[in-house]
């Protein structure tokens, strides 16, 4: 087989099949286009120059391989146009001067003087000269403009490109060699870039398709792997399988298959650790920026893999993003209790919004399903795509996406996930100091950081959990001697102090006796909520109506209010039911009415609110599944410091409470399959019980008793 002449077929069809790959795309934009014209362009010169080879050199495939030749540049320059950042499809200097140059190169081609020997070379060398200046000045435009742009990522897709683009310009020259010197010299002389232009046609196909660069970092590291293997293999087999050798001196073939072994044992042995040095010193080298950040990024996993708890989860992710000096922004936000929304848990650099309601997220979180990260160049260069495209709608919904990252000022945004796939938090970052800070696999080295912080959040929720259980096992345990131990001799002090009452005269000894019963009374009921925690008791829960324990236990509260303080109530006119003891309920609400009343000093409005409404923020349409049961005041607000500890036993801020109130109210609620939370501001805080709504169906079950329907129940955790 004739190599020379069956080499230029090959590589037409090869680039054929190139330019073909790219036509099938279901969506072709301009820059599409271009590369399809251009490779086939290429693809036809290689097929002209093998039927002259194979015709000898006949006047006529010798024209059409000269005008193949005058054609590469005239679609080569358009098609890196098209990658030169900040310019419009209009037509350029290079592209007049690229037209200008045409015709009198067409004018050589189809004159008589083009089939002489002497006069024919001149005119190919000509040809050669304009399509390697062409291309020349086609790569420099794209090396001027992407150092111009002040995008990152586009200025090293520029630079990218310009160097496929130089290797393109030496490769076409290489092939360009035979095409001139062929004519003067007889003989054939060797295509020397065949090959090495379909390379370079791939990776420009890669750009084209995929719009990212081709990972320089994975590929500088293979290739320099790939070097020391073959010197090495070479070396090896040189000096242990020389098959020359074995035949001067007549050796056997025992030692040949041995020294085999152990070239083989060799290689097997150096790959590894020779392509992790290697790639170690290539990242260290030529991507410091990216090594260095890779470093950061590895080291903040670790550290956020030795931490639980979610105070020390945020600081640490914070201060480890700001110590790898390629964030300048980033906020941890956190999925609150209901699922409505986001609240900001942790961040530095610029202040974004506190909280961030989950329906205008609605399109972000859609875009960032497939891949877990929302990346605001990458939206909006596919917005313009769709633009291009014809396609408004598709275009709209980019812009929706990305208007959230707009008002966060977010580069890029990560999902945090539960084990179950729900989302339980957002990582936004950002580099104010340019655009496309961050590369695709940079965008990926935090995607694996969110993932960690998101296993933190959930093991630091489980922990939590299991502190309350052992809290609650201890206290358990010291309930059931509290109760013989304290309140056996209260009631003794009690009934002593009851009959020395009856036998007193003097107002003064009547006092001291009235406070020594008033404070075993509340040392009784002290020790009784600490019982009622620690053993809750889930009493009967039947399906009742909310209206009617809410009026009923605010009837209660109207008697001992001050005439200066206002408690209203707003009920809609009818409500579903809700599974739960009506003596639980009761005693909720009038705990946190109590407690709306002190913050308010006796004086001013308590709103008792009840509503149906949606548990996890669903659609606005769908039906309602819980029922609120909201008390607000106006009062001076929680202090933003002791908010996450309301709920926590015997915490309290007052002089003689018991810390227990709340943390009651909490496991009653919880135990009803429902939950409690709290929102306050300087201006007012305001408690919600949310309990489900139970149907029909789940209302009662005539066969089984209320009460053994509440020992059926599951215990509480």
């Amino acid at each position: 087989m004739d190599f020379h002449l069956w080499t230029p077929v090959i590589s037409a069809v090869l680039a054929l099949a190139i330019a073909v790959k790219v036509m099938l795309r279901s969506r072709k934009r301009r820059a599409h286009w271009l590369f399809i014209g251009f490779a086939s362009n290429v693809a036809v010169w290689y097929f002209a120059t093998f039927l002259e080879y194979r015709g000898g050199k006949g006047a006529f495939l010798g024209r059409v391989t000269a005008l193949m030749a005058v054609l590469l540049p005239q679609t080569g320059v358009r098609f890196l146009r098209a990658f030169r950042p900040g310019v419009s499809g209009a037509p350029t200097a290079l592209d007049r001067w690229a037209t200008y140059l045409f015709f009198p190169m067409l004018a050589a081609i189809a004159s008589p003087w083009f089939d002489q020997k002497i006069a024919g070379a001149v005119i190919r060398i000509c040809i050669s000269s304009y399509v390697v200046g062409l291309l020349i000045a086609a790569v420099s435009a794209l090396y001027t403009g992407g150092r111009s742009t002040s995008s990152r990522m586009e200025r090293r897709r520029a630079l990218y490109l310009v160097g496929v683009g130089v290797a393109a310009t030496l490769f076409t020259t290489a092939d360009l060699v035979p095409f001139t010197v062929n004519r003067i010299v007889p003989g054939e002389f060797p295509s020397l870039g065949t090959i090495l232009v379909l390379v370079v046609l791939y990776m420009f196909s890669e750009v084209v398709e995929r719009r990212r660069l081709i990972d320089l970092y994975e590929l500088a590291g293979r290739f320099v792997v790939l070097t020391a293997l073959a010197l090495v293999l070479a070396g090896i087999y040189y000096r242990l399988v020389d098959w020359e050798l074995i035949a001067q001196r007549g050796t056997h073939e025992g030692p040949y298959f041995l020294n085999a072994i152990v070239a083989s044992l060799v290689i097997l042995i150096l790959v590894d650790p020779l392509r992790a040095k290697v790639e170690d010193q290539i990242g260290r080298f030529f991507f410091g920026e990216r090594y260095d950040f890779e470093r950061a990024v590895t080291d903040l996993r670790n550290r956020l893999a030795h931490t639980l708890e979610l105070d020390a989860m945020g600081r640490v992710l914070m201060e480890g993003l700001d110590a790898s000096r390629r964030v300048t922004f980033a906020a941890l936000y956190l999925v609150d209790a209901d699922r409505k929304g986001l609240d900001l848990f942790a961040e530095f650099g610029s202040s974004p919004d506190a909280r961030l309601d989950l329906a205008p997220l609605r399109g972000l979180l859609d875009a960032m399903k497939p891949q877990g990260a929302v990346v605001r160049e990458q939206l909006e260069r596919e917005r313009e795509d769709r633009l291009e495209l014809g396609e408004a709608r598709e275009a709209e919904g980019l812009a929706e996406a990305a208007r959230p990252l707009d008002a966060m000022g977010a580069g890029v945004v990560l999902s945090l996930e539960g084990d179950a796939g729900d989302l339980i938090g957002l990582l936004a970052v950002s580099d104010d100091r340019m655009r496309d800070a961050f590369s695709p696999d940079e965008v990926q080295m935090l995607r694996g950081l969110a993932a960690q912080a998101a296993i933190v959040v959930e093991n630091s929720r489980l922990h939590a959990r299991i502190k309350e259980r052992d809290r609650l096992a201890a206290l358990g345990e010291m309930a059931a001697g509290l109760a013989h131990e304290i309140r056996n001799p209260l009631g003794a002090i009690k009934g002593a102090a009851q009959m020395m009452d009856a036998s007193v005269e003097q107002p003064s000894q009547k006092e001291l006796l009235g406070i020594i019963q008033e404070e075993v009374e509340r040392l009784n009921n002290v020790v009784g909520s600490f019982l009622d925690y620690a053993r809750p008791y889930r009493g009967n829960p039947v399906a009742l109506d909310v209206t009617q324990v809410v009026e009923r236990s605010v009837q209660l509260l109207r008697n001992g209010l001050p005439p200066t303080l206002d408690l209203r109530v707003e009920l809609p006119p009818s409500l579903p039911n809700v599974r739960i003891d009506p003596e639980h309920l009761r005693q909720v609400l009038i705990n946190l009415v109590r407690n709306a009343v002190e913050a308010m000093k006796g004086s001013g409005v308590v709103v008792v609110r009840a509503r149906s409404a949606r548990a996890r923020g669903g659609d606005e349409g769908a039906a309602p599944d819980v029922i609120e049961v909201s008390v607000i005041d106006a009062g001076p607000g929680i202090d933003p410091a002791v908010q996450p500890n309301l709920f926590i036993p015997f915490f309290t801020t007052k002089a003689s409470g018991t810390g227990l109130g709340l943390a009651i109210c909490q496991r009653l609620v919880e135990s009803a399959n429902g939950r409690i939370m709290v929102r306050s501001s300087p201006a007012g805080t305001s408690f919600t019980v949310s309990l489900p709504i139970v149907s029909a169906t789940q209302s009662a079950d005539p066969e089984v008793p209320p009460r053994r329907r509440a020992l059926d129940a599951p215990a509480a955790s």
